[in-house]
């Protein structure tokens, strides 16, 4: 995929989750059971902790990313939960607003042949494509929380 479509897709990809996010009032984005015990504030932290991830591998071009990395999904996520969840709601907006604001300009940043090329990063496996990690960890990661939030609204 070409840097200016990705770029396009992940913001596009973006706006929807953050319109998704904005029709979820103060009170029903700090109740649990948006997604088994997490509220919409914790699935927005930890969406915000995985676009983090991106912006360090982008910034440092390189697959040095956080220890939970070594866990499988449930325990990374349980892990990433118990250091988001003391965030107040506002914290975490404005951390999502930043931290993508960062991953829009390590975006812009990366050079074309990057995108396709694992070898731009170090540390990086050779089969791996980095567009399809930073796709992974942004326009393909929304839609794995899009459902529990639009459940939560029409609850």
């Amino acid at each position: 995929m070409e840097k200016s479509e990705l770029i396009r897709r992940i913001e596009s990809a973006r706006r929807g989750w953050d319109e998704l996010l904005g029709h979820v009032n103060d009170d029903l984005a700090l109740r649990p059971g948006a997604e088994g015990e997490l509220s919409a504030k914790d699935l927005a932290a930890h969406v915000t902790w995985y676009e983090r991830e991106v912006v360090k591998m982008l910034r440092t071009r390189a697959m040095d990313g956080s220890d939970l990395w070594a866990l499988g999904p449930d325990e990374r996520n349980a892990a990433i939960h118990e250091q988001v969840r003391s965030m107040s709601l506002e914290d975490v907006r404005d951390e999502s607003a930043r931290v993508f604001t960062a991953l829009r300009e390590q975006l812009e940043l990366l050079p074309e042949e990057a995108y396709s090329d694992a070898a731009q990063f170090s540390n990086m496996p050779p089969n791996w494509v980095p567009w399809e990690l930073i796709a992974g960890n942004t326009i393909w990661h929304y839609p794995d929380h899009t459902g529990a939030i639009r459940r939560l609204l029409d609850a």
